[in-house]
């Protein structure tokens, strides 16, 4: 298990480190013109439908019953991996088919307001990265045919072989002047892992099976409907985010991506590791302990997410301008991603806390409440967007994220019984927050320019009162010196 989750975590990291090197030779290649665009809407017109159908059909379902039926009765194990293959190739073939033939219907449902010119261009690289799904969904299926064995190869290289994809179809249509080779990185990328993955699990392939494919297929479906809301609602507000930024300017659908990347990563390398570090007995626990456990763990996570996002609300355009601004990532393309990342940063703390406390439900079983929190963030996401982006333009996308992690936030600690705990500790959080802020807004107001030199003048303004704050006798002295003692 240790060299498993060794595995893991390296080709994770290195799938994100390229995937912050896709970004910026992104940014630099075509800032947040047509080709950028199109990229993301084409990216999310192959996805959505994808995701929709088989997410949790692979992982909630698949997964545990072919893992159970290996120990028990092999035979029915091959029968139930053979049905959802051949299921795959079906549901794959319909989806590419549709979307060749409807393309542009499906650009148009996606992203209303592009211009003609940039939805011609969308419809083409949709078309382009349809050819991938067969693979997509093909490689997916063997990568947890792999795991029910015990094996996580092909899911520790995934990330890093489809980021070294869209770089190298990125460099060939820079240098060829060709944008359309932006989305054969996709289809490449996953044609070669979906030959590699067969050819890597072919002696877990079964030569035989025995009878029940069909009755095993539906049981897998029977475990996964109830759980089909969630896919569909995250789907939805997936939709709902790129028709808003297209109604807002076609610039905004690729700024909105550059900005969530930054807020993504940040969750990844911060409530991850500080989070689940102290959640990884969890399941083992019973509600009281648990429940110690979470209120031991919260304090020290807000130290680290409370700075950041006030980091990441004030200083958004620094922090933009230092991983972007190069090429024809220009003051346009700037101003835009900056808006949605602080409008992302204000709920970055929030993000960052739903996070540990949804993966809390699930440690402990509690699968209906995590699903009821995360279903009423998204209602809020999704009326935030549709209600207020006439009215606040591009930050909405930001703020619209901002308050259904919120809303997740608070559902999930209400549901883990720590709900009391966390408005205590965020209201501990409030007077160094604020202060941070202002001092974070004077300070880039003082430093001339707004790249390295803001960004450091920012943080830095941060930083300091935060570290005064865990100086001086009181509760963060206390949070921080628990910190210190656990790492």
């Amino acid at each position: 298990m240790r060299d498993a989750v060794r595995r893991l975590v390296l080709g994770g990291l290195a799938g994100k480190l390229l995937g912050a090197l896709r970004e910026v030779l992104l940014a630099a290649a075509y800032g947040t013109g047509a080709p950028a665009t199109a990229a993301r809407v084409a990216q999310t017109g192959t996805l959505v439908p994808v995701d929709l159908f088989t997410a949790d059909v692979l992982s909630a379902g698949f997964l545990p019953l072919h893992t159970e039926l290996l120990r028990t009765d092999p035979s029915r194990a091959a029968s139930l991996f053979r049905a959802v293959r051949a299921g795959a190739w079906v549901l794959s073939a319909l989806l590419v088919a549709v979307l060749l033939v409807l393309a542009r219907p499906v650009v148009d449902l996606l992203a209303p307001g592009l211009d003609d010119a940039t939805a011609t261009t969308s419809a083409r690289f949709l078309q382009v990265m349809a050819c991938g799904v067969p693979s997509y969904l093909q490689f997916s299926l063997l990568g947890y045919l792999e795991m029910s064995h015990g094996g996580f190869r092909l899911s520790s290289v995934r990330a890093t072989v489809q980021n070294v994809g869209m770089i190298a179809s990125l460099g060939a249509a820079w240098a060829l002047g060709e944008p359309v080779l932006l989305a054969s990185g996709f289809t490449l990328a996953y044609l070669a892992l979906h030959a590699w993955g067969a050819r890597s699990v072919r002696h877990l392939l079964p030569t035989a099976a025995g009878a029940g494919g069909r009755e095993l297929a539906l049981r897998c479906w029977r475990r996964v409907r109830p759980l089909l809301l969630l896919p569909v609602a995250l789907q939805g507000s997936v939709v709902t985010e790129r028709v808003v930024a297209s109604l807002l300017g076609d610039h905004v659908v690729a700024a909105v991506d550059y900005a969530r990347f930054v807020a993504a990563t940040g969750v990844n390398l911060l409530a991850v590791p500080l989070g689940l570090a102290g959640l990884a007995t969890l399941s083992g626990l019973g509600a009281a302990a648990a429940r110690e456990r979470l209120v031991a763990v919260l304090p020290g996570l807000l130290l680290v997410v409370v700075p950041s996002s006030v980091v990441l609300t004030v200083g958004a355009a620094p922090v933009v301008r230092v991983l972007y601004a190069r090429g024809a990532f220009d003051a346009t393309s700037v101003a835009t991603s900056a808006a949605v990342l602080t409008g992302l940063g204000v709920g970055f703390w929030a993000q960052s806390c739903a996070y540990v406390l949804v993966k809390a439900l699930n440690a402990a079983g509690r699968n209906r409440a995590a699903v009821a929190s995360l279903l009423a963030g998204l209602a809020v996401t999704v009326a935030v967007n549709v209600l207020a982006h006439p009215v606040l333009g591009p930050v909405t996308v930001g703020l619209a994220a901002s308050a259904g992690s919120v809303v997740t936030t608070a559902a999930a600690a209400r549901a883990l019984g720590v709900g009391a705990e966390l408005g205590r500790w965020l209201l501990v959080c409030a007077p160094p927050a604020g202060l941070a802020a202002v001092l974070a807004v004077l300070a880039g107001r003082v430093v001339p320019g707004g790249g390295w030199a803001g960004l450091v003048a920012v943080a830095g303004s941060v930083a300091l009162v935060w570290a005064v704050a865990c100086a001086l006798p009181g509760p963060w002295r206390r949070v921080a010196a628990g910190v210190l003692r656990r790492s």
